[in-house]
């Protein structure tokens, strides 16, 4: 109970959802523990009951944790997709470490119930061995089956009052919270159980007739190309570049320590936002939900969204078929393709899901030096992530599509003195405090990778897309940054979380000139169609979700994995209706008519979710083949022996280092890197005195930077 007002945001109001909460979690303990009544050895009984109550405290404790970070409950495909159990992948090691950094001291409460239980039980059974009349005191069946029906009579009733006040609950509903709230954890785990078998059964009977109404309604939503902009990238290589954690209030953010110096934390990003050769994006929102990052390359690289419940990568990635960014430009412009991670192939089941992505090369960290002071928390800081990466870029035949994926500005955006440029944010949640630190590092590694572009000649002849892939805050810890962003944090709400949930996007074109910033309404789902178009690649024979973000037919609707839905005029959070410039609620001011005219607009929004949860979860996308790709075995991208495999690619001629001659780029690349031996001091050389290092012009420059690591984070 102690959770649901400290850790969980349920939204509880009124008298009746206040008794429904109370009363949730006893009904489904109840049967649980009445089930150690049916044995009449009081050793077994206790001993049983002791572990129903532990799974039951462990459960509980586990959704605490993860709720911290994410503000959402663990499912059943988390856990196995965690255990290495779905997906065929193991991502435990990070998560782990994410966990252990979330817990707090005084968790001990969550658990101090079960340690009294354990003495009590331990003293009874005790007293029992010791006693042989109360030992073989008569078994009372009874007694067992009026405390099961009691339970199943308590949660009968919870039933019914929670359909009295939220009706069609377990049928129509896109927010976990909800069956929280009304019934519990342990109801909703078994419930989420229930349907991840229940989603498994209906994938293996899915047959072609499933596709038609999915199939009708892509049609339906296909925006046409604007001219204005198709094929303005056409023939380029692709750069994407994934920003870890990054949020759009970061862009032109400068940081202010308690002296009043201001510090800007994204200069190199501010600047490329600002390009005349950058199409810009303020109102982009990232749209992912448990998969996290998984799940933005779901929706950027596929145009569908990810499961409503666990990773769509650890799911089904190593099985679905998918109509994906890298294999679109291999069969129709000839692309070659390739994703760089420093990290496991295993982590979120990238090898098993880019291998159906249609990538040809994966390089993820058995081809870095993963060595001592190299990596952070989830893998190899950014700057030599970059700098190791040239030398498979340059063997990458052109024109190449090439996915980056960052990892310093990861959560708990841990970072050392020696990286750090900025001082740490002051408010009151260190993880807060640190993120300003590490999103500086990252701008700093875009920067050194730019510069290695234009130097090695790849700039000119590429398109670089840079765009967040989810939220480095959660809602949680929105209150504390509130005051950085001028707010107040005892106003802040709903409303603002949302507006927290928009990411960068910029489409970076060298030689282009009209580049703008674009107050478009769009999402991640929107990505992919968009650059398929600057690229000159027409999508209406592909099943998307999202629209061209230049289109004149795009319709600026971005749903959300939780249901919720913005447009430039409304935002439809939860069960109220904002306008989207006030943040007023508007449920009272509005007549029935234009409420129910406005929920059809948002529905209307929620059918892209549907429909793409019908792709993915029957994989539909088996019965449906574009004339424009051909049939592939995903096993033929082993992804072993790569750099052997691209010197004998028939179209090795036209990498980058044979257009050098066969010379690597490598030298031409300039890092800052500590970690790099060129970069480290040499001991022989005396440091120089701290008054030499004084900037008297620019006295801000002298200002000691905070760099305590010591931070209570998540």
């Amino acid at each position: 109970m102690l959770a649901y007002y400290i850790e969980f945001n349920l939204g509880v109001s009124g008298v009746l959802q206040t008794f429904i909460l109370w009363i949730n979690p006893f009904a489904t303990s109840m049967i649980l523990l009445s089930l150690s009544l049916y044995f009449k050895d009081t050793k077994k009984s206790g001993y049983f009951m002791l572990v129903m109550y532990f799974i039951i405290s462990l459960l509980l404790y586990i959704n605490v944790l993860y709720y911290r970070e994410f503000t959402d409950f663990m499912t059943l495909s988390t856990i196995l997709g965690n255990l290495g159990l779905e997906g065929g992948s193991n991502v435990s090691s990070g998560l782990i470490y994410s966990f252990l950094v979330m817990l707090r001291v005084w968790d001990i409460v969550y658990w101090i119930d079960f340690i009294f239980l354990t003495w009590l039980i331990r003293k009874k059974v005790k007293a029992t061995e010791t006693n042989v009349l109360q030992e073989k005191k008569p078994f009372y069946k009874r007694y067992a089956v009026a405390a099961s029906l009691s339970g199943v009579a308590l949660l009968f009733g919870n039933l019914v009052l929670a359909e009295s006040d939220r009706s069609q609950l377990l049928t129509r509903t896109f927010d976990r919270n909800y069956i929280v709230k009304y019934l519990g954890i342990n109801f909703y785990t078994g419930y989420d159980a229930y349907q991840t078998v229940r989603n498994n059964r209906i994938r293996a009977q899915a047959d072609e007739g499933d596709l038609n109404e999915v199939f009708e309604f892509a049609k339906e939503n296909n925006a046409a190309p604007n001219d204005e902009y198709f094929g303005l990238a056409e023939g380029r290589n692709v750069i994407t570049l994934v920003l870890e954690s990054g949020q759009q209030f970061m862009v032109d953010y400068n940081l202010e320590d308690e002296d009043g110096n201001s510090y800007e934390v994204t200069p190199f990003l501010n600047s490329i936002y600002h390009d005349d050769s950058t199409i810009s994006f303020n109102n982009f929102f990232h749209q992912t939900g448990q998969g996290k990052s998984s799940d933005a390359e779901v929706l950027a690289e596929n145009s569908l969204f990810g499961l409503p419940e666990g990773s769509a990568f650890h799911t089904l990635g190593s099985d679905n078929t998918f109509h994906a960014a890298p294999k679109i430009l291999s069969e129709e412009k000839g692309y070659t393709t390739a994703a760089f991670h420093g990290n496991t192939g295993t982590f979120w089941n990238r090898t098993g899901t880019y291998q159906n992505l249609g990538y040809d090369y994966f390089f993820d960290s058995q081809y870095y030096d993963m060595g001592e002071g190299r990596t952070l928390d989830y893998g190899l800081k950014d700057k030599l992530f970059f700098h190791d990466s040239v030398e498979y870029i340059e063997q990458l035949p052109q024109p190449f599509y090439s996915k980056f994926l960052t990892l310093t500005n990861h959560f708990p955006y841990p970072l050392e003195e020696e990286n750090a440029s900025i001082p740490k944010a002051n408010t009151e949640d260190d993880t807060v405090n640190s993120y300003f630190q590490t999103m500086r590092y990252t701008d700093e590694a875009f920067e050194e990778f730019f510069n290695w572009l234009k130097d090695s000649g790849l700039y000119e002849n590429s398109i670089i897309v840079i765009f967040g892939d989810h939220y480095g805050n959660s809602n949680m810890r929105n209150p504390y940054l509130a005051p950085l962003l001028g707010y107040d944090a005892e106003e802040w709400g709903d409303f603002e979380n949302a507006q927290m949930q928009r990411v960068p996007l910029m489409f970076h074109i060298p030689g282009y000139t009209d580049g703008e910033i674009k107050e478009t309404y769009g999402g991640q789902v929107d990505l992919l169609p968009t650059l398929l178009h600057l690229l000159g690649v027409q999508t209406d024979s592909y099943l998307f979700m999202g629209q061209d973000l230049l289109s004149e037919e795009n319709d600026q609707l971005v749903p959300f994995r939780n249901g919720n839905v913005l447009t430039p005029e409304y935002h439809f959070i939860g069960s109220n209706i904002y306008d989207a410039e006030t943040g007023e609620i508007l449920d009272e001011t509005l007549s029935e008519e234009e409420i129910e005219e406005l929920r059809e607009l948002a529905d209307h929004g929620r059918e892209r979710l549907t429909n793409s949860d019908k792709l993915l979860s029957l994989d539909l996308l088996r019965f449906y083949q574009p004339v424009t790709l051909e049939s592939w075995e995903p096993n033929t991208y082993l992804y072993q022996d790569q750099m052997n495999d691209l010197r004998n690619n028939p179209k090795a001629e036209t990498s980058l280092i044979n257009q050098h001659d066969g010379e690597s780029t490598a030298d031409l690349y300039e890092t800052d890197a500590p970690e790099l031996e060129e970069n480290q001091e040499d001991d022989t050389v005396e440091p120089l005195n701290e008054e030499e290092n004084l900037d008297e012009e620019n006295p801000e420059n002298n200002q000691e930077v905070d760099r305590d690591q010591n931070s209570d984070q998540e």
